[in-house]
C-alpha cells in the first residue's frame, strides 16, 4: 500500500518523523516508555533519547514522566502531545489526499517487486 510519510523540519536540529510520532503513539497507549520501545524494538535508551528530544522540541511538555519506583517508572501524552500526535496523522492524511492523483499515476509504473534489483 502506498503511503505519504511527513516529516516536519522545525530547523537544522528539531523535527517529528513518522518514527517520533509511532514512539509518542506507543507511550501514548502503553503508559511506559520501556513499553513503547520493545513495541518498536528499539533499546530503552534510544527511546528515552528520542522522548526527551520531542519534549525539548516545544516550549510545552509532549511526555510527562513519573521516574521508577518500587512498581517502576510510567510516562503519559500530555493534552498538548495528544494535538501533536492527532495534527501530524490529519496532516499525513490530507497530504496522502492532495496526492492521490500523482501516486496513482506513479502506482501504475511500478515493476514487479520480484524483479526489483538494489
Amino acid at each position: 500500500m502506498t503511503r505519504v510519510i511527513l516529516r516536519i523540519d522545525f530547523d537544522d536540529e528539531r523535527y517529528l518523523g513518522h518514527g517520533r510520532i509511532e514512539l509518542l503513539e506507543l507511550i501514548g497507549l502503553h503508559g511506559s516508555i520501556a513499553k513503547a520501545a520493545k513495541a518498536m524494538g528499539m533499546s530503552y535508551k534510544r527511546a528515552w533519547y528520542l522522548a526527551d528530544s520531542i519534549n525539548s522540541t516545544f516550549s510545552s511538555p509532549v511526555i510527562e514522566r513519573q521516574h521508577g519506583g518500587k512498581g517502576g517508572g510510567s510516562a503519559h501524552l500530555t493534552k498538548f502531545g495528544e494535538a501533536i500526535v492527532r495534527d501530524y496523522r490529519a496532516m499525513e492524511s490530507q497530504a496522502l489526499k492532495a496526492f492521490a492523483k500523482q501516486l496513482k499515476a506513479m502506482e501504475k509504473q511500478l515493476g514487479n517487486p520480484k524483479d526489483f534489483k538494489p
